[in-house]
């Protein structure tokens, strides 16, 4: 039987609260001081096996059943020496359960900014066995940019050469209950746990996929014999944002000075008006993607896939085809002599990262995107010659406006405003923000490679400068008339 007790602002007389601070304080430098009396929105219970919970709000935080055996099912699939980090201190019992674990080679990065459920955890429970232990260590405060600094750092120290040993968690309940204060930090989190959903969204379609292209996988050439094969050439990436209609009029001038790729959302736009790209890219194992090859012959365009790749899209595409295997991917780690054989790419989620990262491994300089809004510039979600937007227009003559059905597009996921091009502020949602921050962590990764955001009118891209036209890069290279 569950028992359920109000605290509102008692005094904290529980002794575990005293002893806790003091052995949190022995191993963290805490950037605020956590309230000594619990908060009004908390409610304690006693679960049916007699251990401590609570709810915060309307938020259980652990079962009213057995904390503890949930706990054990919280980190069940984690592997000895994994490097954990976990948004969520809760009351602990999953903390003790991945602690287990790890063993005695792994380590614990735990994110709490919640200081009402610090002080429920520090009350309810005796942390100091966790607090005192070195594979552990806590992160909290009140101040959004520190606290953003310090898990920086924190991962950068934990991950080190154990990079593939990275697990990153959720504690769902916790997650929840995360200030207001903390909006930039509750986006990247959400984010990250976004881009975590994909494997467990996708997880048997893409071993289906892994499965059926076994034969070609095996049989295909792999990105490694492209290695700089295009040095010093400048290429333009081609993606199917809004921005692309700017574009797409004059792209076929740079045919021939150019190597144009694009993305498999693009490539049937690029086909349509008469422009043969060098390569596209394919990752998504949906079938949907298939359709973007269906009508158009392949020509002298090369593929460029992941091994998940939709089984169709390898069945229709009848140009060269090269095969990139996904670092870390799941599905590869038993096949480490084919990754080192063939290439991997660190790039994910987004076709468009996929290529840019292609790029610069063919040795392209300098890079223009374009098509790459990864926002909803004019409130549209494409351009207006892709699929999609085709798609749309069959409803529209079934009498729904066009831009009313874009706009129930860009409301589909959480929104978010970033900086566009022309310094004004621009919706986004957090896949095409993930994609985004992901594009600009390549572009770090490559200060030799010049990239450049070509006619965009869509979120700024850091460090891809923007140019307004065409005959701007001309600086680069000449563009026949």
């Amino acid at each position: 039987m569950m028992v359920e007790t109000q605290y509102g602002d008692a005094p904290l007389d529980n002794h575990f609260f005293e002893k806790n601070i003091k052995s949190l304080k022995a191993c963290v430098s805490p950037s605020q001081d956590l309230p000594g009396t619990l908060s009004e929105k908390i409610s304690v219970l006693t679960a049916s096996s007699g251990q401590p919970t609570f709810r915060f709000e309307n938020t259980l935080l652990h079962s009213s059943y057995d904390p503890g055996k949930e706990a054990r099912g919280f980190a069940e699939k984690l592997q000895p020496g994994a490097r954990v980090c976990l948004y969520g201190f809760g009351l602990g019992y999953h903390l003790d359960a991945v602690l287990d674990k790890i063993g005695p080679d792994g380590y614990l990065l735990v994110i709490e900014l919640n200081p009402e459920l610090l002080t429920a955890a520090l009350t309810l429970r005796d942390q100091t066995q966790i607090f005192s232990d070195r594979r552990f260590h806590l992160i909290y405060g009140s101040d959004e940019a520190e606290v953003s600094c310090e898990i920086s750092q924190e991962m950068e120290r934990i991950t080190g050469d154990h990079a593939d040993q990275l697990e990153v968690l959720f504690h769902a309940p916790s997650f929840k209950c995360i200030p207001p204060t903390f909006p930039s930090l509750t986006n990247a989190l959400e984010v990250l746990l976004l881009e975590r959903r994909f494997p467990a969204i996708f997880g048997n379609l893409e071993k289906t996929n892994y499965s059926l292209n076994r034969e070609i996988v095996t049989n295909a050439q792999g990105i490694n014999v492209l290695k700089n094969s295009e040095k010093g050439k400048p290429g333009i990436l081609v993606s199917a944002g809004p921005s692309l209609d700017l574009v797409l009029p004059t792209l076929h001038r740079l045919q021939k000075e150019y190597l144009i790729a694009c993305v498999d959302t693009a490539f049937p736009i690029l086909a349509k008006n008469n422009i043969q790209p060098d390569y596209v890219f394919s990752l998504d194992p949906q079938i949907d993607s298939a359709g973007h090859f269906a009508d158009y012959p392949a020509g002298k365009t090369k593929l460029i896939f992941l091994p998940t790749t939709n089984h169709n899209v390898l069945k229709i595409f009848s140009g060269d085809r090269y095969v990139v295997y996904k670092e870390g991917h799941n599905l590869s780690k038993d096949n480490e002599s084919a990754l080192k054989e063939k290439g991997t790419t660190q790039a994910g989620g987004s076709v468009a990262c996929l290529g840019l990262d292609m790029l610069i491994h063919f040795g392209c300089d300098p890079i223009f995107l374009t098509g790459q809004d990864c926002a909803f510039s004019g409130n549209r979600y494409y351009a207006s010659q892709s699929q999609f937007n085709n798609q749309l227009q069959g409803k529209v003559a079934r009498g729904t406006a066009l831009e009313k059905l874009h706009q129930e597009k860009t409301r589909e996921k959480k929104q978010l405003v970033v900086q566009s091009t022309q310094g004004n502020s621009l919706l986004t949602d957090q896949v095409m923000y993930s994609y985004l921050r992901t594009l600009e962590h390549i572009i770090r990764a490559n200060p030799g490679t010049r990239v450049f955001n070509l006619y965009s009118h869509g979120a700024e891209i850091e460090q891809a400068p923007v140019l307004g036209s065409i005959n701007e890069i001309k600086h680069f290279v000449p563009v026949n008339p």
